[in-house]
Formats: structure tokens, sequence, C-alpha cells
């Protein structure tokens, strides 16, 4: 198969899926990594040796039993595309890592580089694609179908993208003026509804992944990716009180269950703020008088003079 037909072949795949199912950035996913198997499989027949040794090769490199999982189950959508019908090695799961959260700082330091860019309409774009992530914990795939008429009322709606619940976010105030101020004066008008736009039309889903990760590793932090901040919106919710089922109701989860893997992670980050709060309170340093030396003294005990003579 040439590369243009294989191109071909990978579209309609592309499309199979989505009738099949899939989101448009699960298709997409699905079909990059068959391109990318297609450089060690033969992937227009079935040979099962083939695929055995290629796991092999791949497990000896290190490569994580989640990969090759996922990478097998893309094929057998691909066989099944093709009208090949099999049943592929699968692997038991591991347990999940921990998911990358971003800090205030990092954040901080990111928006604060974007708004310092001369280019309004690419950089005043770029900081409130990430500020819309950071304060509604949208998917990408939502983030790049929001509309223009998805913006009203201080809010903005969002469009489920696996399944599971369409949803009306409240935007902080500040992000609301300033997304109607990139409409009004920075917004590249290529596409009639799009809300983020580029030269070519509606942002695309590549574009902002490759954003990110670049600006992630400017700052020391290469393994930014969209996703992790919908993990910080949902945590810093949690860690600031807000009820588990409001919190289900804003990421749009069909079930709370989904939801509750954020309760470990903020139990997590809120233990972590009391120990730093428990760290300061039990390490207070007080100047003595005018001889400048420091003493360490726990809570409730401050250092008490009687006649000049500290006790």
């Amino acid at each position: 198969m040439d590369n243009e037909l294989f191109e071909e072949k990978l579209q309609e795949f592309v499309t199979w899926l989505i009738g099949n199912g899939d989101s448009i950035s699960t298709a997409e996913r699905r079909a990059r990594r068959i391109k990318a198997l297609k450089k060690s499989i033969n992937i227009e027949k079935l040979a099962m040796k083939q695929i055995y040794s290629y796991i092999e090769s791949r497990m000896r490199k290190g490569i994580k039993k989640k990969t090759l999982r996922i990478e097998m189950k893309d094929l057998e959508y691909w066989f099944k595309f093709l009208g090949m019908n099999t049943k592929l090695p699968t692997f038991k799961k591991e347990p999940a890592p921990e998911p990358f959260i971003p800090s205030d700082d990092l954040i901080k330091n990111i928006l604060n580089y974007c708004e310092k860019q001369p280019n309004k309409e690419v950089w005043l774009r770029n900081k409130l694609i990430i500020e819309t992530f950071i304060f509604t914990g949208a998917r990408i795939g939502e983030l790049v179908n929001i509309n223009l008429e998805d913006l009203k009322d201080g809010s903005l709606y969002i469009r489920s993208e696996k399944n599971e619940r369409n949803r009306l976010v409240p935007l902080p105030d500040n992000l609301f003026k300033e997304l109607l101020e990139y409409i009004n004066k920075y917004r590249m008008n290529t596409d009639s509804r799009a809300l983020f736009t580029s030269k070519k039309g509606r942002m695309d889903y590549n574009y902002i992944r490759k954003v990110i990760k670049e600006l992630g590793k400017k700052f020391g932090k290469p393994e930014l990716h969209p996703h992790s901040f919908r993990h910080y919106y949902a945590t810093t919710l949690l860690a600031n009180g807000m009820d588990i089922r409001m919190v289900q109701i804003l990421l749009g989860h069909a079930s709370i269950s989904s939801t509750q893997i954020y309760t470990h992670i903020s139990q997590q980050k809120v233990g972590e703020i009391a120990r730093d709060i428990l760290n300061r309170l039990f390490r207070l340093e007080k100047i003595l008088g005018n001889s400048g030396q420091k003493v360490q003294i726990h809570v409730g005990a401050e250092p008490v003079r009687y006649g000049g003579t500290g006790i």
C-alpha cells in the first residue's frame, strides 16, 4: 500500500471509528498509533508471529504494558475495519500512575509568558485557551468544538466528547471579559462559528498539544499536557471544599466514581499544604532584642522577659 493510498485509508478508518462511537480526538489518536505501528508491523495482513516479536522487542526496551495494551487494541480496531476479526494479546492492568497536576506557580509563569508576547492574535488566544482549560476543566476535544454562541451570560456551554453530560460551566468575570475582548479585537475570522481560530480555521488538537508541550518544556515540566489542567481544575475545587457531586456536574462525569479519583489526589494536596503550615508553625524563628540572635520556638512557647532576663 503506497503512502497516498494509506493516508486515504487512514482517514476512512477515522470516519469508521467515529461512526462506531469514538470521539474525534480518540479516533485521531488511534489513527496516529496505526501510522506509527506501520513502521514495525505489516498492517495489511494479520501475522501473529510478527506481532509477538514486536511485543517482545518493545518489552525489552522497557515500554509499559499499558502502552502495549493500547497499541494492541488499536490494531484490533484496524483489522476489524479491514474486515479481519481477531483477538490480539492483552496485558494485565498496572496501577495507574498519579496524574501530573501543574502547580500554581507553573500556571502563573505560563500565563505571564503568554501575556508578554507581542502577537496578540496568537498569544492572547493561546493564553485564553489555557485559562479556559484551567477554569472549566474542559477536555481538549471539547475545547476545540466550542462555538461563539456557547459563550453567554458569564458561562460557557461545553459539549461532552465522551457521551457523558453536556454542561454549562461558570466563568470567572475577568476571563469572560477577556474572551469578549479577544472576539472583538483579535480573533481570526477564518471560521464562522469557532471560538478559537487559527489562520486555517478552527483550532486543531495537534497545535494545542504542541503549544502546551513546548510551554511545559520551557518551564521545566515536559510532562505538561492539556488534560493536566482538567486535573488541576478538579483538585482545586475539591481542595477548596466544593462538594464532590458539584464537581461531578462541572466535569460532566456520568458517574461519580469517575470523579472520586480526584478525592485521593485532593486529600494528598490538602495534606501537603497542611504539612507546610505545621512545619512553619513549629519552626518559628524570633530575633531577641538588639543582639540579632535567632531562637527557634514552638507554638505557644513565646520567650518571656522578667527583669530584663529572657526566660
